[in-house]
């Protein structure tokens, strides 16, 4: 049986498709929702529906007065869907920073053998401090397979992800992640990092990143500032269809 897709989702998949194809470039400002009710002829309701779920779904961000535009969703994308992050500052995505404040080569058996490699093998060290409106919200230290040489991490300190690095420089991209969450009392360096007092309790994470063919890639392990942010997290499953 053929069913028509509603209007807000026409509207929804035609921007989104610009979006993909380039036609509509990250930072521009996109139609009016009175010029999109003459683009689709329909009501300003279906608009604005459209306009909400790409807003949810990370493609554009609003601000009053001023429209919708074209939201920079790679790095919400390969950082944050998981984290919970992206859902509560999607709209201040422009706000955050990051700063990396180490970068060397270290030798440690332990990440080696969490990352499959020689215990050896000279790994990719980094430490990190994120930042929203200039206070620090996530310390993060990171393990990396030396896939790509450690000048590409020097270039730009500030880059958004190690996925995003990842896949512009050799097109690998992460698939599957493994989250391991817990609380602790933060040590005096990463409390300072953090700008807390040093017996605060933070929440802990340690994630391991692969790629689509199961090679670990990355562990990062990350102390968040949990004044400023709660941890979401989204699970769908796939429901067993009826006989027909």
């Amino acid at each position: 049986m053929h069913t028509t897709k509603p209007a807000y989702q026409i509207i929804h998949d035609t921007i989104r498709q610009k979006i993909l194809d380039g036609i509509h470039h990250i930072g521009d400002l996109l139609p009016s929702e009175i010029e999109l009710e003459k683009m689709f002829k329909v009501s300003r309701t279906p608009v604005r529906q459209a306009l909400k779920q790409l807003e949810n779904d990370g493609y554009i961000y609003r601000v009053q007065g001023k429209g919708s535009f074209v939201a920079n969703r790679q790095p919400k994308e390969s950082w944050t869907s998981m984290s919970g992050f992206r859902n509560q500052y999607s709209m201040d995505w422009e706000k955050i920073s990051v700063r990396t404040i180490e970068i060397k080569k270290v030798v440690s058996p332990h990440y080696a053998n969490l990352l499959q490699v020689n215990e050896n093998e000279e790994l990719i060290y980094l430490k990190r401090i994120r930042y929203l409106n200039n206070q620090p919200m996530f310390y993060l230290e990171h393990y990396i397979r030396p896939i790509i040489p450690i000048e590409a991490y020097e270039e730009d300190e500030a880059f958004s992800s190690v996925q995003k690095l990842l896949k512009e420089k050799v097109g690998i991209e992460f698939s599957e992640v493994e989250d391991e969450i817990e609380a602790v009392i933060v040590d005096p360096y990463i409390a300072g990092a953090l700008q807390i007092a040093s017996d605060s309790a933070v929440l802990k994470g340690t994630r391991l990143s692969y790629t689509e063919e199961e090679m670990p890639v990355e562990v990062n392990i990350f102390y968040i500032n949990t004044d400023n942010w709660k941890y979401y997290s989204h699970y769908q499953y796939e429901l067993e269809k009826p006989l027909s």
